[in-house]
């Protein structure tokens, strides 16, 4: 069996943006990378020969992959895939003497327990604990430590001294629980500093919509730089009415005419944006004053090139009622609701934009992400209430589907979102 030609770079950073090695060929791939807190994975593409083996494995402080062909194949494609479908950051700005959240982090949190509360183990913070904690209904702790701060960084439910007092036989109580420890334990430990500039693109084609839609801009909070792109889609109103109502972002008004494509005019509003990160927020749905946080938060230790959150509580407005779907939260998923998309500006240029239509505009952009090779992250639900009227949605679907009991976690009369909507 012959040696693999070995490639080997500092870091996840120097993985993506490697230059390669010529036209260098080899039917086996040895590569290096001596700093990276996770194990490395490669899906082929479709041109190249066969995968015929492919391991990867931690080495001190790094990752090793073997990757074995049934033929050769230019080994700096090899590279630029793997550095592709790395699920981190190329640039990520750390903060020393902190947890590190690409290792501590909610991805795998789950709803549902398999048993009850249970005392804080002895040890150091590990993968292996918070992977042995995932099935309990809560963590009793008596002090702090680093071990407290990883499980409340990987939204594990603590209780006891200094966490209050929590219901935690209520499922939605318990997560909205994790949820406020998480964020404090994000932003108080983690080592990567989330922030960015973000313009919100928001386009809108009904101006009764208008007022509300810009209330759920102004409600924003805990981000350094907000940037409002609006896109009227076939009406004009008067920008300076619109900064007013939303004093905590610098707005841009970029109408479109009443015939152009959704696409284009996202297009037009996105090519406008000033923000290093895109967020689609839509006219008509709530969003809770945390939810950009949130998702640069999510954007940070998940590494996915495109975040957002599941449409999991809908408000079924001609039947006054509130329904929760039970979608499956923090992990890599193929589809996230369309109004909480977020993605770098430069991963939206490099996949084409929005495409040129004027319905499923979501789906299509999260298609041409994941087929460049990019990852989707959903994250928690509990920021985002999608309302459902009889008509006037780009998804068109009978209030019987949203209704099936099999797709149904639980209901309430009236508008009854989680309390972290703040509504």
């Amino acid at each position: 069996m012959a040696e693999p030609f070995e490639v080997r770079v500092a870091d996840l950073a120097a993985l993506r943006s490697y230059a390669g090695d010529g036209d260098v060929r080899a039917d086996a791939v040895r590569l290096v990378v001596e700093t990276a807190s996770a194990s490395l994975s490669l899906v082929p593409r479709p041109e190249w020969p066969a995968l015929v083996s492919l391991r990867s494995r931690r080495a001190g402080d790094g990752v090793v992959l073997v990757a074995r062909f049934k033929r050769p194949v230019p080994v700096a494609d090899v590279v630029a895939e793997v550095g592709r479908q790395a699920v981190w950051p190329s640039v990520v700005a750390r903060r020393p003497d902190r947890l590190d959240e690409r290792v501590f982090n909610p991805i795998g949190f789950r709803p549902a327990w398999e048993r009850g509360v249970v005392d804080l183990p002895p040890g150091p913070p590990t993968p292996e604990l918070v992977a042995s904690l995932r099935d309990a209904q809560g963590v009793l702790v008596s002090a702090p430590s680093p071990t407290v701060d990883a499980l409340a960084m990987a939204g594990v439910p603590l209780v006891g001294a200094g966490y209050g007092e929590v219901d935690l036989d209520d499922p939605l109580a318990r997560e909205e629980h994790s949820l406020v420890v998480r964020r404090a334990a994000l932003d108080a430990h983690g080592s990567i500093d989330w922030q960015r500039s973000v313009s919100v693109v928001l386009a809108t084609r009904r101006p009764e919509q208008l007022d509300f839609a810009l209330a759920q801009v102004a409600r924003q909070r805990g981000v350094d730089s907000l940037e409002l792109v609006l896109a009227p889609h076939g009406f004009s109103p008067d920008p300076a009415a619109v900064r007013a109502a939303v004093p905590n972002a610098s707005v841009r008004v970029v109408p479109a005419e009443a015939d152009a494509f959704f696409g284009d005019v996202l297009n037009a509003a996105a090519t406008a944006a000033d923000g290093d990160v895109i967020l689609k927020m839509d006219d008509d749905d709530w969003y809770a004053p945390d939810v950009v946080a949130d998702l640069l938060r999510a954007r940070a230790y998940s590494g996915a090139e495109l975040v957002g959150m599941p449409a999991e509580f809908h408000y079924l407005a001609p039947l006054d009622l509130t329904v929760k779907r039970g979608h499956q939260t923090e992990f890599y998923a193929k589809f996230v609701a369309g109004g909480t998309m977020m993605l770098d500006r430069e991963v939206l240029r490099s996949v084409g934009g929005f495409r040129r239509v004027r319905k499923f505009v979501d789906a299509q952009l999260l298609a041409a992400v994941t087929a460049a090779g990019g990852a989707v992250y959903r994250t928690h639900g509990l920021g985002y209430l999608l309302r459902r009227n009889e008509s006037g949605h780009t998804w068109q679907v009978d209030m019987d589907y949203l209704l099936d009991p099999s797709r149904v976690e639980r209901t309430w009369e009236g508008l009854t979102p989680s309390r972290l909507m703040e509504l």
